[in-house]
C-alpha cells in the first residue's frame, strides 16, 4: 500500500492538508491506512474522485446528491459508493459507522469528494483507518478514487 501523502511532498488541495492520501479500488472488500499520528482534532474520511464521466451521472454513483432535484436522473443502481468504517488505536475500535447513502459531499471542476465518517482524533495518539466497500463500486475505479483522512476545518 502507498504511503501516505504529506504537506512537505505535494502542494495539491487536499493532499497538501491531508494526513492520508492513497489511491484506492472501490471494489467490494476492504482497504486499510498506514498508522499515522493526530492531534486534538476532528478528523473527515473522504473518497475522492476525479470527474471523468457526466457530472449528474457521477453524483449519482457517489451518493453526492443534496436534493430530489439532483437525485431524478439516479438509477435503483445508485449510489454506487456504499461504505462501513473504522478507526482503531493500538487495535481497539474507537469510531465506526457507515456513509449516508446521499449528501455530505463536496464538487470542483475536476474533482468530487463524497463524505465517510468522522471521528475526532486525541493528541499522541496513532491510528488506523478501515474501510470496507459494501458495494461494488468498481465503475469508479477509473476515475482514479481516493481515501483522504483530513482534519474538518482542513477541507470544509
Amino acid at each position: 500500500m502507498a504511503p501516505p501523502v504529506s504537506a512537505r511532498t505535494h502542494k495539491d488541495f487536499p493532499e497538501k492538508y491531508a494526513d492520508v492520501y492513497i489511491p484506492v479500488s472501490l471494489a467490494a472488500g476492504t482497504v486499510r491506512t498506514p498508522e499515522f499520528p493526530v492531534v486534538v482534532e476532528a478528523y473527515d474520511i473522504l473518497i475522492q474522485v476525479q470527474r471523468t464521466l457526466p457530472i449528474g451521472q457521477m453524483i449519482c454513483m457517489m451518493g453526492a446528491t443534496s436534493n430530489p432535484f439532483e437525485s431524478k436522473n439516479c438509477t435503483s443502481a445508485d449510489p454506487l459508493l456504499q461504505t462501513e468504517w473504522t478507526v482503531s488505536n493500538e487495535g481497539r475500535v474507537v469510531a465506526h459507522g457507515s456513509n449516508a447513502p446521499s449528501g455530505g459531499s463536496s464538487i470542483a471542476k475536476d474533482r468530487i469528494w463524497k463524505l465517510v465518517g468522522s471521528f475526532a482524533g486525541e493528541a499522541g495518539k496513532k491510528y488506523v483507518v478501515e474501510v470496507k466497500f459494501t458495494k461494488d463500486g468498481t465503475p469508479l475505479n477509473g476515475a482514479e478514487p481516493r481515501l483522504v483522512v483530513i482534519k474538518h476545518k482542513k477541507f470544509w
